[in-house]
């Protein structure tokens, strides 16, 4: 059985503490959902700012081997606009689309409280 929360805990921990970044990400996907929160980071997303170290790092987890293989997906390509299809594959599976909003939720609380302790 994998362990979503063990998952989500690890990779919580190796994501960018900017407070004010994880906050309007985790806004964004709360109030306008996954595809809104990821082209979100890419558009403000400049030379290493936080926003594009946070997407890398999301997509880090998501190419986690079991999250890929419970969410149907070979793999999450780092190339935005093929990140975007993958995305797709996900979506046309409710089931999957709201386990993913979950993960991400779930991370993204996790790496805002890190922020708060550092």
């Amino acid at each position: 059985m994998l362990n979503l929360d063990y998952i989500c805990m690890k990779h919580a921990q190796q994501i960018s503490r900017n407070e004010r970044v994880l906050r309007k990400a985790l806004g964004v996907l709360e109030e306008d959902g996954i595809y809104a929160m990821f082209l979100w980071l890419e558009k403000n997303k400049k030379n290493n700012a936080p926003e594009e170290k946070i997407r890398r790092e999301l997509t880090d987890l998501l190419n986690d081997g079991g999250l890929r293989e419970l969410l149907g997906v070979d793999k999450f390509r780092k190339d935005f606009d093929e990140f975007t299809e993958d995305l797709l594959k996900v979506a046309s599976d409710l089931e999957r689309l709201l386990l993913l909003k979950r993960i991400l939720q779930r991370t993204l609380t996790y790496a805002l409280y890190h922020a708060g302790i550092d």
